[in-house]
């Protein structure tokens, strides 16, 4: 039975791949969520904004950072100082005649340096808006999957895009069979592939990653088919090791 305390998270938590993307931040690759996809979410489950959710700005400010340079030694110059954009929201929804309220806050870089020289980003109080509401909703478990690190799984995300797929498809059965049959293929040119390994740790690999993608793909009859190729294929190896 499912715990009404996670009644609105269990409705929310996944995430349509099509509103993400990857992205790189401070050297870290990331999955990008898409603000109005989540605010569209967020619409579907409350009503309207301003009627059955929203927000109000508590507090905006612009923080200084560190000093940045330009030249070296004697021609070493102060040139400013790295400027942030900081928001602070109370975000409301309703919810069976029950009023929420949830406080986070948005951050983006408003004044800093790249390799072109100083620069500023006029964007930055509605991105730091944007990702306050992110944030915000996300403690509801919106694109809890994105949050929880589960995009990071390729094999996840595929799994995802194939049920997505079919809920999309304006032939649903023609979608369905073609992806029984794109499963039946896999699992034949894994089989295939097993045959043809030259030693038992190729032979286990193949397997691993064939098992990884079928258990996010929920296939239990599919990780027992490999599994039972494993099985039958493991003792020529071990023979050939005796010999």
């Amino acid at each position: 039975m499912s715990n009404t305390n996670l009644r609105i998270w269990e409705q929310v938590q996944t995430t349509d791949t099509k509103f993400t993307k990857k992205a790189k931040v401070n050297g870290q690759d990331i999955t990008s969520l898409s603000g109005t996809a989540m605010v569209m979410k967020a619409t579907e489950l409350f009503g309207p904004v301003g009627i059955g959710w929203g927000w109000k700005v508590v507090e905006e400010r612009f923080d200084e950072g560190h000093e940045i340079y330009t030249g070296e030694g004697d021609k070493r110059a102060c040139i400013g100082r790295e400027i942030g954009h900081t928001i602070k929201i109370a975000l409301w929804f309703v919810q069976d005649g029950q009023r929420g309220e949830i406080e986070q806050y948005g951050c983006t870089r408003y004044q800093y340096k790249t390799s072109y020289g100083m620069t500023t980003d006029g964007e930055a109080p509605k991105k730091s808006l944007t990702d306050a509401i992110k944030k915000a909703l996300s403690m509801l478990g919106f694109s809890a999957d994105v949050f929880l690190g589960m995009f990071d799984d390729v094999n996840y995300v595929q799994r995802l895009q194939a049920e997505q797929a079919i809920e999309q498809a304006e032939d649903r059965e023609a979608e369905i069979e073609r992806q029984k049959q794109e499963r039946l293929d896999f699992l034949k040119n894994t089989i295939d592939t097993m045959q043809g390994a030259q030693s038992l740790q190729e032979l286990k690999k193949i397997h691993d990653h064939a098992v990884r993608r079928l258990t996010a793909r929920r296939d239990d009859p599919g990780v027992k088919r490999i599994a039972k190729e494993l099985a039958a294929l493991t003792p020529n190896f071990a023979q050939g090791d005796a010999a």
